[in-house]
């Protein structure tokens, strides 16, 4: 294994120059850095990354623990934190909670056990006790996304759910549609509540309740839309708008109402949540509210990272903010003609 001292006899100049060169700190020759950086190359050298971090009590490793790393949105939120923190150097660990509370107080205390220097938390259960306990003597910097389930938290990334699903479902009602069906995803979700509340206020704003609408919640998945979906065409077919909880939602909606030979939007329209990667490929392309979940992940290091600079900073907040794309699935509601 090649060691600074093969690197500092390569480049005729000292250990402590090669440190310096290697750290990125301290005054160097430019002739003696660009000799350094030969002897590097050529010798194929490879900082010790143990050793720098128990010289500097820095682990250099930013931890993250989100709900599901393997769906697109997770994806996309580490995708935003890694996106922060190469720049400033730091390497990234991943796991998942599953919106377990147990599965998430593991995951918390991986990260800890493994040294990192902060954590990015995505949780949907309150943290469990002995979890806190550990975090706390950890005396590590803490950003939470989402609905803030971690008492330690020094820092806060919020998406405006509410204004989006407001938006949303203030468009149908200005398109005319007043029967209308809300597919939620699951009620204990901070993602969910949050949205309902959207909906409940564009509701008012026409002097309507959620009893004027039917609302059913599910999983954030495809297969509660198309459950969903058959479901209520195989009992009514009154309605004329959806508002799905997400664009996943709406995709297996899309399935149930092509078996049962219905088009959108000439038989029923639908708006979604999300603007995912497929929403503009759908038949016809979905109306629906764009988020950035890089960029929920992105501010919250980039929070992690401020924390680590000045420990004395916080609290800090963000609010991602959302908007509605207009696409072809909702269509302005005819009014139904008298026969005289």
């Amino acid at each position: 294994m090649v060691t600074i001292t093969d690197v500092s006899k390569r480049a005729g100049v000292s250990r402590s120059t090669v440190s310096r060169v290697v750290a990125g700190n301290g005054y160097v020759s430019e002739t003696n850095r660009k000799a350094i950086e030969t002897a590097i190359a050529e010798l194929g050298y490879r900082p010790n990354t143990l050793a720098q971090a128990l010289r500097s009590n820095r682990s250099n490793v930013i931890g993250a623990v989100v709900v599901d790393i393997g769906t697109p949105y997770f994806a996309n939120i580490v995708y935003g934190v890694q996106r922060a923190i190469r720049p400033a150097g730091k390497s990234l660990m991943v796991s998942s909670g599953y919106a377990n509370q147990d599965q998430e107080a593991r995951a918390i205390v991986e990260m800890v056990d493994r040294s990192c220097d902060g954590i990015v938390l995505y949780l949907e259960r309150p943290m469990r006790a002995d979890a806190v306990e550990i975090l706390r003597k950890a005396r590590i910097p803490v950003v939470s996304i989402g609905h803030d389930h971690c008492p330690l938290s020094r820092g806060i990334v919020s998406l405006d759910n509410f204004e989006g699903a407001r938006a949303a479902m203030r468009y149908l009602l200005e398109q005319g549609h007043r029967d209308i069906v809300y597919l939620s995803g699951d009620p204990t979700i901070g993602d969910a509540i949050d949205r309902l509340e959207g909906v409940k206020a564009a509701l008012a704003e026409v002097g309507r309740t959620l009893d004027d609408i039917e609302v059913l919640a599910g999983l954030f998945h495809e297969s509660f839309g198309y459950s969903a979906g058959r479901d209520l065409l195989a009992r009514r077919r009154d309605f004329t708008a959806v508002f799905a909880g997400a664009d996943v939602i709406a995709a297996g909606f899309y399935l149930a109402l092509g078996e049962a030979g219905l088009r959108v939007p000439h038989d029923i329209s639908v708006i979604g949540f999300d603007d995912g990667y497929h929403a503009q490929f759908m038949s016809p392309p979905l109306t629906t509210i764009r988020q950035k979940p890089d960029d929920l992940g992105e501010k919250a290091a980039g929070h992690l990272l401020d924390l680590l600079a000045e420990p004395s900073a916080g609290p800090l907040q963000s609010l991602v903010r959302t908007n509605l794309v207009l696409r072809s699935s909702v269509a302005a509601l005819q009014p139904v003609k008298e026969v005289a």
